[in-house]
């Protein structure tokens, strides 16, 4: 890969990016498992309830094992899922995923996988569905025993949490295939592959977005820059469109729908709302890239663009409401929580962004001093607890100082608490 006309700033977390994806997908290496103890289970005491309002304080942190297998490997693309009174979070450091007591951030539990875990697990109305970057695909049940007779393998690095609709389960693989899995069976149904033809030299970033059902049918983003409606049925190609094009076409975001419209972007642009029913283009803007998940809240779409942006788009027009940088670095994957969006850095800095006004009104840095490495993936908000993992191995707690009923959504015209100093 030639770089394709990125600053430097850019490519490099380009770089990282990609070897934070391919690193783990290789070489075989089985899991540890630690024996459940039901008794390492504590009563909530209430400490994260509320809304999250910043400042935030140091929580805890825990440090991911590290095997050492993958010493290049240094991304965590892994969202922290929180599940009553503990959290589930994997590693591009070593297999297996790991139950954390939300508390305290000790280990709980540690589930035997065959290869790292980066994409979130999904919850189900009994059980859990694990996908690692090996390929593989588990369904556990509530004592995180197998419920299949064997994984699903699905050949290729899985990055993103599937899409269970019904009795299926929908999962894309970083060698641009979608598979449908039997969610009781845990057999393929279909799978439906996009042919990409690529010089030697040229790399995929294999993202591999989710799958998303629009209306339907299920869509799904592919590295040539195209997306796909597949009948959910039999994975049969319904339609196609093409979203990228040039340098960086791949599709990384998944395809976002709501209010009768669908949205996809291409890494390097453009982002395209089409009609859900006609898909009909809407409106384009050439200008507006994803290079992780898109995020909508009050009428406006949030996204980080290769440019090290973090844009805010105007859902009904397409038009640029504002837009913010950290300087000459790259930005993770965006969380919005009521008027906050938070992203990290590849630098190694939490912000808290106004989702109104897009101006900075808040960042963590540890109170020791010392420097984080990058944050990559979207924090998770539960509460008055945010987490997030690190490029350095570490996930990290921090909750609110303030612990009140306010309502942090309240639109800036309505506020009655001056939050931030408006």
């Amino acid at each position: 890969m030639d770089g394709r006309g990125l600053s430097p700033a850019s490519l490099w977390g380009v770089t990282l990016l990609l070897v934070g994806l391919t690193a783990c997908a290789s070489g075989p290496l089985g899991g540890s498992f630690v024996p459940y103890d039901p008794m390492a289970d504590v009563a909530s005491s209430g400490k994260y309830e509320g809304p999250l309002i910043a400042p935030l304080a140091e929580d805890w942190s825990w440090s991911m094992p590290d095997t050492g297998h993958w010493v290049l490997s240094r991304m965590e693309l892994g969202t922290p899922v929180v599940d009553g009174d503990r959290i589930l979070i994997g590693s591009s450091r070593s297999p297996g995923l790991f139950v954390l007591e939300r508390e305290t951030g000790r280990v709980l539990r540690e589930l035997e996988t065959s290869g790292p875990v980066q994409a979130a697990p999904v919850r189900l109305e009994a059980g859990w569905l694990i996908a690692d970057t090996f390929g593989e695909l588990q369904r556990l049940d509530e004592d995180f025993n197998p419920v299949w007779p064997a994984a699903f393998q699905a050949g290729a690095a899985v990055y993103r949490s599937p899409l269970v609709v019904g009795d299926g389960v929908f999962l894309s693989g970083g060698n641009d295939t979608v598979y449908c899995v039997d969610l009781a069976l845990g057999t393929v149904r279909w799978s439906f592959r996009r042919e990409v033809p690529r010089g030697a030299l040229e790399l995929a970033i294999l993202g591999a977005p989710a799958p998303v059902l629009v209306g339907e049918e299920v869509v799904v983003g592919f590295s040539d820059g195209s997306i796909s409606g597949l009948d959910p049925a039999g994975g049969v190609e319904r339609w196609r469109e093409q979203i990228g094009e040039g340098k960086f076409p791949d599709i990384q975001a998944e395809v976002l729908a709501g209010d009768g419209q669908f949205f996809a972007a291409a890494f390097g642009g453009p982002l395209v709302a089409f009609d859900v029913r006609s898909r009909a283009i809407n409106w384009t803007n050439d200008q507006a890239g994803a290079t992780s998940r898109i995020v909508r809240a009050g009428g406006l779409l949030f996204m980080t663009a290769v440019q090290g942006e973090l844009l805010a788009i105007d859902a009904s027009t397409g038009k640029q409401e504002w837009a913010w940088s950290a300087g000459e670095v790259q930005l993770g994957t965006p969380t919005v929580h009521g008027s906050m969006i938070l992203v990290g850095a590849v630098g190694g800095t939490l912000y808290a962004i106004d989702r109104f006004e897009g101006k900075e009104v808040w960042k963590y840095e540890p109170a020791d001093g010392t420097k984080m490495a990058g944050i990559t993936a979207a924090p998770t908000v539960e509460g008055r607890q945010a987490l997030f993992t690190t490029a350095g191995g570490r996930v990290v707690s921090l909750t609110a100082d303030r612990v009140d009923a306010y309502d942090p959504d309240e639109l800036p015209a309505e506020r009655k608490t001056r939050m931030f100093g408006w």
